[in-house]
């Protein structure tokens, strides 16, 4: 059988590799054939034995614990294929994670109980360095079940949860936006949230809300100055994931001047639809934001740059015909080209990007005419 001296050698050993856990977990699965898995306060999945793989769970493709798997991963019950070991992992006075522990000879519980301990206490340090990145600091079922609603994973959730009634309004806030003592804000928005803290954001998802409080989340929100993306209100909990992959396009537009700190969905549809095309544009060669900064520009300083360059690609470049269509003098258009070509840095002259630009402009043109017609 196996001895606990060899697993402290082992554990040893591996501490000098790098990643460590991911050493550790497959050195101990060569020598017990035991599956060692490492997971987070959080609810995500640090390491892993490569042996876990051949499971097909749908936890470890993800590389983060889903509400489904919650019971099997985070409470300690045996299974049919294997039996369970769940070591706590503390650091700095609370819960930081788990080491899971998955092996088939019911006889040897006890020296896996053992080994959990053995690497609960030395794999400390690393979980600490995860603990010292969290913000938000949450109990990690509900930490499970945020990321499983925003990331398409929400299977059962309403059916076990029966406090997912009423509207729901989504937030994404950017880490390097924000400190932790920013965060303590939610509280004071409305009562019932759940939190989803990821790498370089944080996702919050109001629930329980009628249409009078609606309206509140969004003004104590502007109130409070905090810089986020904003859903408007919806009422089922699938959409959480649209939601999600929306409010991070909204945030990818940023950087200019007069950015609102509230971005809301429905008064960033433009520049969410900028962003949905970008891929296509990039593709084809054009810079992000270019004519964003254009209509930035004109904003700012009063100008017409904007219409002035859709009139010029109209008139195919042709800058007599262009400034009789504006009835400008050419030397006024020559001058306003100017300005255009050092504010979007790109060759308008050139054929394709003359096409890609023009393109955009009347994607652009017919969403602001639906969105005059909506409103």
């Amino acid at each position: 059988m196996y001895e606990i001296e060899v697993c402290y050698k082992i554990i040893f050993e591996a501490m000098l590799e790098k990643p460590v856990l991911k050493s550790i977990a497959e050195k101990i699965n060569e020598y017990t054939g035991a599956k060692v898995i490492f997971v987070s306060g959080t609810g995500k999945i640090l390491a892993y034995s490569h042996t876990c793989e051949q499971d097909g769970s749908e936890s470890i493709r993800w590389k983060h614990v889903t509400f489904s798997d919650y019971k099997k991963f985070c409470q300690e019950a045996d299974t049919k294929e294997h039996q369970l070991v769940l070591q706590p992992v503390e650091t700095m006075g609370r819960l930081a994670g788990y080491v899971v522990i998955l092996y088939s000879e019911e006889e040897s519980r006890r020296f896996f109980e053992e080994l959990g301990s053995v690497i609960g206490q030395a794999v400390r340090h690393q979980f600490e360095d995860v603990v010292k990145e969290t913000m938000v600091l949450q109990p990690m079922r509900e930490a499970i079940l945020a990321w499983s609603l925003f990331h398409g994973k929400a299977d059962g959730i309403q059916q076990t949860e029966k406090i997912w009634t009423g509207q729901c309004i989504e937030v994404l806030m950017l880490k390097k936006d924000i400190q932790e003592k920013n965060v303590l804000w939610i509280k004071e928005i409305w009562d019932r949230y759940c939190i989803c803290e990821e790498t370089d954001r944080i996702q919050i998802l109001f629930y329980g809300l009628r249409a009078k409080n609606t309206e509140e989340i969004y003004q104590k929100i502007m109130e409070k100055k905090i810089g986020c993306s904003i859903s408007e209100p919806f009422g089922k909990l699938d959409r959480c994931v649209t939601k999600y992959e929306l409010l991070k396009r909204m945030s990818m537009v940023n950087g200019l001047e007069n950015d609102p700190v509230m971005k809301r969905e429905k008064e960033w549809s433009v520049q969410g639809l900028y962003t949905y095309t970008t891929p296509l544009f990039k593709e084809a060669g054009l810079s992000d934001y270019r004519l964003l900064r254009l209509l930035q520009e004109d904003r700012e300083n009063n100008t017409e740059l904007y219409y002035t360059l859709k009139v010029y690609l109209l008139n195919e470049n042709n800058v007599t015909m262009a400034a009789d269509s504006l009835h400008i003098h050419r030397n006024t258009l020559v001058y306003r080209l100017k300005q255009i070509r050092e504010c979007i840095e790109a060759d308008i002259n050139d054929n394709e990007t003359a096409r890609e630009l023009l393109a955009f402009m009347m994607m652009y043109d017919i969403s602001r005419q639906d969105e005059k017609r909506q409103k």
